[in-house]
């Protein structure tokens, strides 16, 4: 088609890309253009903002716009409390230092240093960078580096075999054993690639002083070329940065903490932060529409989102960052960050954050959750603290055309469906404005592209920050005092009110006539200094949603109305200014209730003065309509000042529920049509004895397809919705059904939320239902079974009025982890007080405990770590949370996790580590975590996923257990209303359980249980059930006893052995027995033995003790312990020149190797008849359980084995010779093939020699493949021996990609300290 002649619309609304008109912004922009934030500072606590990410360089006036980034999570830290110096060299041009990598650092020239002291560190690039960014970076070096090297390396080997089999068809020994050398090095470049696993870059940091300046550089080359990487100093000093790499295109800056040794490098977390500051204040010189909401403001960077845990704020990050804010005295703080909580408007986190505004004069935005759409969703901090703007999500048509790509708009502006509702469960509404959820802006560069569509209630945050500083920017030009509470109330009370408070709040905001509004206030107005809040019923709201607390009237309620003095100077003593401000403070309330109602009865009229009033209302919701949620606002106007708006409000929301159904226990909602965006909420009181819900919905429609999320809701005091909801999004295709099963609590009220999805087009018409079941076991909900008592009685009824349940199948039970309970290491347990850097405000200090656990792994497993005394707190918690992290024992790093949500770490068999910290500014606090239990400490839970345990077996009495017979079959059970069954379950054998640690005793198995009506129901988790090990098991004492009982048949042999030795040591040459007394004899024995033991001790006496004993006791030339404790000896000596003289000459080496070689020829093989082992071995009566014949078998596999020890030192002394020749290799070829007859060639005690003897032979396959089985087998604190050999071997082997690859595994494998919190 011609292009000409078709109609293209080229004019793009970019204005619906990044709304203003909607909020006022581009009509006050356009009336006051200077009014563009400039003077106003918002600190951005996200993920971090790329200083490279278009728009975000400068303001609109020309400075710049990042005033600093920080990173407050700790997990860009670098310990750089290692100083060294140049290593000094004649050459000035040649200047270096060694990094901890173990690369030497060339040194610039025009690097200045006048101490001399380089600080140094290093980091693993994996911990700091985003994880797409990681997975981009390992791939392309994969596929460009190692993968090309590695086929090449392949095919060639793979050629040489090939090459190989066609020359010797029929090989001989020598060829069999070159052919088996090219195929073990097949085998190893197999096991590589198949094993394959690059850490990433580990880089040097270097940190020192010019004279004038902290100065820091990343060595980004890998290879010390400090030349070709940027020197950066403190990003708010120099607003410098740089990138880390082309592929991956990270940039980062750094802050460096001289007086405490460490280096903050500072890196974006993710996209999410960059877009969030872009939709504040990026400025585009050249396309206006394209800028953020104020772009003549300055942004303060910070990333809360720490790397360790995929970019999961902690309470640590989150102090620091107020700190950080009130320390660069921020305006407007934007938070679009947040959880779900237990407690609103508590914990340390929240009293921060109230602290922050009250105390400071921050304005606080955040954002309300993405958690909706039922109601009381909201997320904490923005939707649950007293002082914080918490700001829900809407979409306009504009924003629909043009950011979601409708074929058509929905013709109405409407919150987004997954925007959070209030209200909190103390009756605040919680969502305080509405401002445009979504934007296209700017993200980071390492997205590779410079613009993106994100939306939730986290872009509607900024987009209301960008307003306030648009605000503020206006009053500080025109000289308007203000304070965040006034800004609160201008905001709300010029909000564009729409139908549904719980998720708009006031409504949509309207920047402009906020402005309007405090303009218009009496000058001066005591608002802007006196704040007003009303407390009462269950805290700062009324919210009635159970059934019993709806039926009657409510009685008196008593009500506080409080006024508060705000304050732009807290370190400062009071004023008479201040107290006159007091004084004067009066006004008359009038009290309305808006939308009015009938069911509130509250006194018209309140005089107030500086100082607390209380009154009575009373609320009577008997009349009210049910299954509805009624909502009305207690406002208090100033008579004086009506038209200043409602001064304080106090929300008031019922719940009025149905009953269901009691013959039938189900309700039926017939021809229920749904808009776009359209929400129906449904409030029913759980029918008593009921635990199971069933909801059916049916599409009636004939060519609609509907996407609907379904939301049902129940609430438990100090608990948080997300533990009680059940969540859904469904598509119900034309004419279909969907049907699901959740759990419910009984008599406790159920919000059924069904909403039509925001971006839906066209009607539906649906029927829906709800059905109750009980199906419930008794005493508890939680069944507990004792490993002691193999078996637990229970009870199953069905408590539903006139019903009955068939059970189809025996019940499920699902177990889930393997629990161990581990008690803190005493000794590298300790409260330590932290820098400045986190100390609080009016000098509060604050401390960190850091608790040490260790355990082991038999085999590999899954784990997840819970700290139980504090799981699932996060802003509501009051200590500053509890962040792990798991290490090897070599301390390397293995992975992390935080009290909130379920952190996974697999692991190999071996020892382990958690370092556990906790940190508060009440070190009494934190002392009772250390003496918790009784001074043991606090507990720490592993849970270690388990699978293919055994089913259980259900009876109907405890005979039937006991016979085993009689097992409750599949689909016997049916459970009549008020009929009790007793069941029998029998419980998990302790050998049954997975062999992962070394004890059960004091573990516990923690699963789920179900008992399914349909297939359907399967997978519904109904009860909880543990089952407690605290008894050793039986295997394990059995265990014990064998080895107790070898033990104490070792000793014996060894007792007989030495009787042996004794009797035949004493014989005189005539043949007369000439033995002293057993003492005597056993004294000298001992005497003897203690002796010889201490020869290889005594490194340093020359054989004194070797030849005193041999001088003395002339039967001693014959007895072989001796000798080879010489040997030892020997062995020692070298060992310790090598250690002390470093730089050990060839010659000294070989001469102390020829020492040793020449005495075990000498010396020990002639002791040792060879011969006659063979001949003993190879009789037929060897393995004979005569008691003559096993004593002189135990003495000969002694010998055999002194023999292959001593075969083993001769073998690696030959084998380590600066030279060696054609005798030695023969000679070393003669020894490899007599272990061949004594020994398993693959046995590990050969492992030293065996590669040092094919190194030799350049056979360098077998070498590889033996050492990475030996790696592979050994456990962790066992590998860096064998690691740094295949490093060796590679270099040997010229294989530049895998000595690449092997170097950075081993720094990876074996760092100098553990990384930091």
């Amino acid at each position: 088609m011609n292009c000409s002649s078709v109609d293209i619309d080229t004019h793009f609304p970019v204005g619906g890309c990044l709304p203003k008109q909607p909020t006022g912004a581009l009509q006050l922009l356009t009336k006051y253009p200077q009014y563009d934030g400039r003077q106003i500072t918002i600190a951005v606590i996200d993920t971090g903002i790329d200083p490279l990410a278009n728009g975000l360089q400068k303001t609109s006036t020309g400075i710049e716009k990042l005033i600093d980034l920080r990173d407050s999570t700790g997990s860009g830290d670098v310990d750089i409390s290692t100083i060294v110096k140049v290593i000094s060299n004649n050459n000035q041009e040649d200047r270096s230092i060694q990094g901890l990598s173990g690369r030497k650092l060339k040194i610039p020239s025009d690097w200045k240093n006048p101490s001399g002291n380089y600080h140094i560190g290093i980091k693993s690039l994996k911990q700091i960078i985003p994880t797409s960014a990681f997975e981009r970076l390992s791939k392309e070096r994969r596929e460009k580096i190692f993968d090309p090297e590695h086929r090449r390396a392949l095919a060639e080997a793979q050629h040489r075999l090939d090459e190989h089999i066609n020359k010797y068809s029929s090989p001989n020994e020598e060829q069999k054993l070159v052919r088996e050398e090219f195929q073990s090095f097949i085998d190893a470049l197999k096991e590589v690639e198949k094993k394959y696993n690059d850490p990433g870059p580990y880089l040097d940091c270097i940190v020192w002083n010019d004279g004038d300046k902290w100065i820091a550089c990343i060595d980004i080359t890998e290879q010390g070329e400090l030349d070709q990487c940027k020197s950066l100093s403190n990003y708010i000093d120099s607003h410098q940065f740089a990138t880390f790499g082309a592929i991956d295109m990270v940039t980062y800056s750094v802050q460096i903490h001289h007086d405490i040794n460490i280096l903050e490098i500072v890196v974006a977390g993710g996209s999410h932060g960059t877009h969030v500051g872009a939709i504040c204040a990026a400025y585009f010189e050249e396309s206006s529409e394209e800028n953020g909401i104020a772009p003549g403001a300055q942004l303060l960077s910070i990333n809360i989102g720490d790397h360790r845990l995929s970019t999961m704020e902690t309470i640590p990050s989150l102090v620091r960052a107020i700190k950080y804010c009130i320390d660069y005295k921020v305006d407007i703080i934007n938070m679009s960050y947040g959880e779900d909580c237990h407690i609103p408007n508590s914990g340390r986190a929240q009293e921060l954050f109230n602290e922050a505004v009250e105390k400071h004069g921050i304005v606080f935005v955040s954002s309300a959750g993405n958690n909706g759409p039922a109601l009381t969703t909201n997320g904490a901090p923005g939707a649950t603290c007293t002082n914080l703007i918490g700001v829900g999500g809407y979409v306009t048509p504009e924003m629909q055309l043009a950011e979601f790509a409708l074929r058509e708009s929905t013709g109405c502006t409407t919150p987004f469906t997954w925007s959070s509702r209030g209200p909190c469960s103390d009756g605040w509404l919680g969502v305080c404005i509405s401002a445009p959820g979504a934007a296209i802006t700017s993200v980071p560069q390492f997205n590779l592209c410079q613009r993106q569509l994100m939306n939730g209630t986290s872009m509607a945050s900024p987009n209301a920050a960008g307003c306030v500083a648009l605000l503020l920017s206006a009053l500080k030009q025109e000289e308007i005092e203000y304070s965040p509470p006034l800004i609160r109330l201008a905001l709300m009370n010029t909000a564009q009110k729409l139908d549904d408070e719980f998720s708009v709040g006031a409504g949509l905001i309207q920047i402009h006539k906020a402005l309007d509004y405090i303009r218009s206030l009496s000058k001066p107005s005591l608002i802007s200094k006196i704040q007003l809040d009303i407390t009462g019923g269950q805290g700062r709201g009324i919210y009635l949603r159970e059934y019993d607390q709806v039926q009657t009237s409510s009685g008196d309620i008593r009500l506080t109305i409080k006024s508060k003095y705000v304050t732009k100077k807290t370190d400062q003593l009071v004023t008479y200014e201040d107290q006159e401000t007091k004084i004067k403070f009066g006004c008359r309330l009038s009290l309305i209730c808006d939308p009015p109602v009938s069911y509130v009865q509250h006194g018209k009229f309140l005089d107030l003065a500086y100082n607390d009033r209380t009154f009575d209302i009373r609320i009577d919701p008997s009349h009210l309509k049910e299954d509805q949620a009624h909502f009305t606002e207690l406002q208090a106007f100033d008579t004086n000042q009506i038209n200043a708006g409602p001064l304080v409000r106090f929300p008031i929301t019922i719940i009025k529920p149905i009953r269901v159904n009691p013959q039938t226990h189900s309700l039926e909602f017939n021809c229920q049509t749904f808009k776009p965006g359209q929400i129906r909420r449904h409030f029913l009181q759980v029918p008593s004895g009921s635990n199971i819900a069933e909801f059916k919905i049916m599409n009636h429609s004939s060519d609609i397809s509907a996407q609907i999320n379904l939301h049902f809701i129940q609430l438990e005091p100090g608990r948080s919705f997300r533990l009680t909801e059940f969540e859904k999004i469904i598509r119900l295709s034309p004419h279909s059904t969907f049907q699901c099963y959740f759990n419910v609590q009984d008599k406790r009220t159920l919000e059924l939320c069904l909403a039509r999805w925001w971006s839906s087009l066209a009607i539906i018409d649906t029927n829906y239902s709800i059905e109750f079941h009980s199906i419930l076991i008794s005493p508890s909900i939680s069944i507990h079974l004792r490993s002691s008592q193999s078996y637990q009685r229970f009870i199953l009824e069905n408590r539903l009025n006139n019903t009955y349940q068939d059970i189809n199948g025996l019940p499920i039970i699902n177990w889930k982890y393997l629990v161990q309970t581990l008690r803190p290491n005493k000794d590298d347990s300790k409260i330590q007080v932290l820098s400045k850097r986190d100390c609080l405000t009016e000098q509060r200090q604050i401390y960190q405990l850091i608790l040490t656990y260790n355990f082991t792994l038999l085999k590999p497993s899954e784990i997840q770590v819970k700290c139980p005394y504090l799981h699932e707190f996060l802003y509501d918690n009051e200590y500053e949370a509890a962040l792990w992290m798991c290490f090897d024992t070599n301390k390397q790093y293995l992975g992390a996790g935080d009290v909130v949500k379920n952190y996974s770490v697999k692991l190999e068999k071996g020892d382990f580590i958690i370092r556990m910290q906790i940190r508060h500014d009440k070190y009494d606090l934190l002392e009772r975590l250390l003496k918790d239990n009784g001074g043991t400490g606090l507990a720490l839970h592993i849970e270690h996923k388990v699978s293919g345990l055994p089913t259980h077996d259900f009876y109907h009495s405890l005979d039937n257990l006991h016979t085993q017979k009689k097992k409750i079959q599949a689909s016997s059970i049916k459970l009549q209303w008020g009929h009790q069954m007793p069941i029998y379950m029998t419980t998990v054998l302790e050998d049954k359980l997975p062999k992962i640690i070394n004890s059960t005793a004091g573990t516990f198995l923690f699963g789920t249980m179900t008992f399914p009506k349909n297939e359907k129901m399967k997978k519904l988790e109904m009860n909880t059930i543990y089952q407690y090990f605290t008894e050793p098991s039986s295997s394990s004492s059995s265990t014990s006893s064998k080895k107790s009982s070898s033990s104490s048949v070792s000793n014996t042999n060894k007792k007989q052995e030495k009787t042996t030795v004794i009797t035949t040591t004493t014989i005189t040459d005539e043949g007369t027995s000439n033995t002293p007394s057993l003492k005597d004899q056993q004294y000298q024995e001992a005497l003897r033995d203690l002796k010889i033991s201490w020869i290889p001790k005594l490194t340093d006496d020359q054989g004194k003790l070797y030849e005193e004993l041999l001088s003395e006791q002339q039967d001693l030339n014959n007895h072989i312990p001796l000798h080879i404790a010489r040997l030892q000896q020997l062995e020692n000596q070298l060992k310790q020149q090598q250690q002390q003289q470093s730089c050990l000459t060839a010659e000294k080496k070989d001469e102390k190797l020829n020492e040793i070689i020449k005495f075990i020829q000498d010396k020990l093989l002639c002791l040792i008849d060879e011969d006659l082992i063979f001949k003993f071995f190879g009789q037929k009566n060897s393995s004979s359980n005569d008691k003559e014949i096993q004593i002189i078998k135990s003495d000969m596999e002694k010998r055999r084995n002194w023999l292959i020890d001593i075969y083993i030192s001769l073998g690696i002394c030959l084998c380590d010779l600066s030279t060696i020749n054609d005798d030695t290799l023969t000679n070393l070829t003669n020894i490899y093939k007599n272990l061949q007859k004594h020994i398993d060639i693959n046995d590990g005690k050969l492992t030293n020699f065996i590669n040092k003897y094919n190194l030799i032979k350049k056979s360098y396959g077998r070498v590889w493949k033996l050492l990475l089985k030996q790696i592979e087998e050994k456990s962790s604190s066992q590998q860096q021996e064998y690691d740094q050999k295949l490093l060796q071997l590679y270099q040997t082997m010229n294989m530049k990609y895998l000595v690449s690859y092997q170097e950075r595994l081993i720094i990876a494998k074996y760092p100098p300290a553990y990384i930091l919190f």
